[in-house]
């Protein structure tokens, strides 16, 4: 019985020395229950990585620096020891990286993977660069702007003193009577634009008349429409074809007119030779005289009778 309860103890101290070393390697970061894989990496400053810091891969965590150590003789050159997770391999050529993960400067590793399909092997030493961190990033994107207002200052600054010493007392009072002309301006224009002003009857009538035009839109679209229809109409219409038939027409009569001033033809006969007209004048009056005479004489020229007798 004396056996069974030391061994119980001893069982039970052992099982307690196993789970404090169990946690404290939990609490460190390590599982002493998965197999890892071991690299090294060398860097030529590690910018304050401390061990224990987490191995990162695509933002998560897949392994932890184990030891951090210069190399044999060199005091430039530091390799820093860290397991991986088994589950994962590194690519050759990936880039291993110490990077700042917050803006408290905490320092991890940061593995980015290459694109070749041959990997290190355990125990493989690869070269590491040190990241610029957040607040690097933030102090190299700030500096050229600090810079930029510092020199736009001093430019402001020229520009002020090239002002006062241009502006004298004459140029003052006339920058201020302009500014004075200015407000009255401005005030003159608020009158204006205020109920009741010229401007706002405008602006009103204005108003108005695109209400109308507004309320009017249909039949407004139907006389655009009709327009439309008369243009394409005399588009269609061969009117080129109609104005040199004009043309033509006036042609013919103004050579038909110069041909009756030169007095050819029956009309340019009667225009120009006054003898005709003369004669022509006169066998009408013959003519009217003749029927006259036979109006009141018939006698004389018609000869008729039932008998046959021959008058006189």
């Amino acid at each position: 019985m004396k056996f069974r309860t030391e061994a119980k103890i001893g069982l039970i101290v052992l099982a307690t020395i196993a789970l404090v070393i169990w946690g404290i390697n939990f609490l460190k970061g390590k599982n002493v229950l998965k197999r890892t894989d071991v690299y090294y990496a060398v860097f030529n400053d590690v910018g304050g990585l401390k061990m224990s810091g987490s191995v990162i891969l695509s933002g998560f965590k897949v392994g932890m620096v184990n030891d951090i150590e210069f190399s044999r003789g060199r005091l430039d050159r530091v390799v820093v020891a860290f397991s991986l997770n088994s589950d994962f391999s590194i690519p050759k050529n990936s880039e291993v990286q110490i990077y700042s993960n917050d803006i408290m400067g905490n320092k991890v590793i940061r593995i980015v993977p290459s694109a070749e399909k041959e990997y290190y092997n355990l125990g493989d030493t690869i070269y590491g660069v040190v990241a610029p961190d957040m607040i690097s990033k933030i102090t190299g994107e700030i500096s050229p702007l600090v810079q930029s207002t510092t020199d736009a200052v001093k430019k402001i600054d020229t520009l002020l003193t090239s002002i006062n010493s241009v502006l004298d007392p004459a140029t003052q009072k006339k920058l201020q009577m302009a500014l004075a002309n200015l407000e009255t301006t401005t005030s003159a224009l608020s009158k204006q634009l205020s109920p009741g002003g010229k401007l706002d009857k405008t602006f009103t009538s204005l108003q108005a008349f695109t209400g109308m035009l507004d309320a009017n839109k249909d039949k407004l679209g139907s006389a655009f429409a009709n327009i439309e229809s008369i243009t394409d109409s005399i588009a269609k219409a061969n009117i080129t074809q109609t104005v040199e038939n004009i043309n033509a027409t006036f042609a013919q009569s103004q050579l038909f007119l110069e041909k009756i001033n030169k007095g050819e033809g029956s009309l340019g006969l009667l225009a120009s030779n006054d003898s005709l007209y003369n004669n022509l004048a006169a066998a009408s009056k013959n003519l009217s005289v003749l029927l006259e005479d036979m109006n009141q004489h018939p006698k004389r020229y018609v000869h008729f009778s039932v008998f046959g007798k021959k008058d006189k």
